[in-house]
């Protein structure tokens, strides 16, 4: 090959034939221009490297600074290395997010009712508990439950802060006056004094339980004495109908066991209406 290569040939301008270094000196400056050429393909492709590196390693920045509770349990973004020396496939995987997409709603506005403080105070704590990012500051939850007043409480609320950004108080300091004006204290012997009196009358089991379960988490009464004030609190069919059973061990067993006696006792009520239906008399 290199013999071929060596041969005399004729220049196009001269028409006289070339010495055998001049054609080795040719073709090394042919090799040395196509080398050249492949340093500054690879100096760009290194470049472009460079560039991408940058931009991840932003993005990643980025990333943590805003999603700072969730940057210990994402995916690092490694850069690639700077320095390539010929280019490769690489197979990118799709990056997945690990902090909660679930959006809640805002609780519904506080109008100072007592009753409903309680409520209104958890709904605000599991939007802070969701979102610890969105509230690290105690002026964000101050404004997040401010937002979310109206009627009285809205009225304290103007009264108590002249300024809509500078609160000059804690998020404690704030919820200790809060409470202080719309937290109701539970009267123990209140709550007993209605449990007592709470009858199921026309209402379903299961419609009456969960007034029933309200009613006596507020009393404070051991599992026997909320097992008997439920039994008496029935209806005279269900209560016959458990006469004949064993004792339920809690309250919670008590109260499934009944509503599936009355459940059942309504589909057989049912269906012996279906059966025999009543026979309709019309007037001569």
């Amino acid at each position: 090959m290199w013999a071929q290569k060596l041969r005399p040939t004729l220049t196009e301008h001269s028409g006289q034939t070339e010495s055998q270094a001049e054609t080795i000196r040719r073709m090394l400056q042919q090799q040395q221009d196509s080398i050249q050429n492949h340093e500054a393909a690879l100096q760009e492709l290194g470049n472009c490297q460079a560039e991408t590196n940058r931009q991840l390693a932003e993005l990643t920045s980025f990333l943590r600074s805003r999603f700072p509770q969730t940057s210990a349990a994402s995916s690092t973004l490694d850069p690639a290395p700077e320095n390539l020396s010929a280019p490769e496939s690489v197979s990118e995987a799709p990056v997945q997010s690990t902090f909660s997409d679930c959006h809640l709603p805002s609780p519904p506005r506080f109008d100072g009712d007592p009753q409903r403080f309680r409520g209104f105070l958890m709904q605000c704590n599991i939007q802070f508990n969701h979102s610890p990012h969105r509230f690290a500051l105690d002026s964000t939850k101050i404004s997040y439950i401010i937002a979310h007043l109206s009627d009285r409480a809205l009225d304290w609320a103007e009264v108590r802060f002249s300024s809509s950004t500078d609160f000059n108080c804690t998020y404690e300091e704030f919820l200790s006056e809060f409470k202080l004006a719309f937290n109701q204290d539970i009267d123990k012997g209140l709550s007993s004094q209605d449990l007592l009196k709470t009858r199921q009358e026309q209402r379903s089991v299961a419609d009456f339980s969960i007034d029933f379960r309200i009613q006596a988490a507020a009393s404070g009464w051991n599992s026997s004495a909320l097992k008997s004030v439920y039994i008496n609190a029935l209806s005279d069919q269900i209560k016959d109908e458990l006469a004949t059973l064993d004792e339920s061990k809690t309250l919670e067993d008590l109260i499934r066991l009944s509503i599936r006696l009355h459940n059942r006792i309504r589909a057989r009520a049912k269906e012996r209406g279906s059966r025999n239906p009543p026979v309709r008399t019309f007037s001569p």
